[in-house]
């Protein structure tokens, strides 16, 4: 049977008044300033006798505040187009120095909490089986992900964080980068990622190891 390896400024001041600087002025004089008066908030030029320049009327939008993110465990990971909604246990790193696999095989979806969580601007790590036992596990379709996709990961609190597919790439099991995979360089730092890891490909000479491994990163959106 084959298994996977482990692996806004707002108008600031009133316009100039013109009483208590045309009281000893001349009507054209009064005239010439009031075509010439600037806004003492923006510098603009604007005529007294009519409403300053909406570059001064108009505030410019605040940005919006960014929510903070859940810091409780991670509870599960939907993947919608797959019909995939699974329960997510913790992995670390096993005795071979690799990334190890979900011990509830056909159900779970493990998360490596030595990695970035979601929510917060990083890179969180994913795997599943595709197969266990001839029985077809959470990441069994994970393979056909195209971009646009999505990917929900569900918090303890009922906190939801949604990505979308944006690569999907296999990999020779001998030859992948981890690290590059863990800490990819093109990623922006103030975007956040998931990354999906499965076994796929063919199967090795022993009939029970992938040689490849596929790999789907999804960046968060609003």
């Amino acid at each position: 049977m084959p298994r996977c390896a482990s692996t806004a400024t707002a108008w600031a001041s009133p316009p100039p008044s013109a009483t208590s600087s045309t009281a000893h002025r001349s009507p054209a004089s009064i005239a010439r300033s009031r075509s010439t008066d600037t806004c003492r908030s923006c510098r603009s030029s604007y005529a007294t006798a009519r409403s300053p320049s909406s570059c001064c009327t108009t505030p410019r939008p605040l940005p919006t505040a960014t929510p903070t993110p859940f810091n409780g465990k991670v509870s599960r990971l939907k993947l919608p187009r797959f019909n995939v909604d699974a329960p997510i246990e913790y992995l670390a790193i096993n005795a071979a120095g690799e990334l190890d696999t979900p011990k509830d095989t056909n159900k779970s979806i493990g998360w490596y909490d030595i990695y970035a969580k979601p929510g917060f601007s990083g890179n969180a790590i994913f795997s599943a089986h595709v197969y266990y036992h001839s029985i077809p596990a959470p990441f069994v379709s994970l393979a056909k992900s195209v971009p646009g996709d999505k990917v929900i990961v569900q918090m303890e609190n009922g906190t939801e964080y949604t990505y979308e597919v944006i690569t999907n790439k296999r990999y020779h099991r001998d030859t992948i980068d981890m690290g590059a995979i863990i800490w990819p360089k093109e990623k922006a730092d103030y975007d956040e990622w998931v990354t999906l890891i499965t076994c796929g490909g063919e199967l090795d000479s022993t009939g029970q190891e992938y040689i490849s491994r596929d790999v789907v990163v999804a960046k968060r959106i609003p």
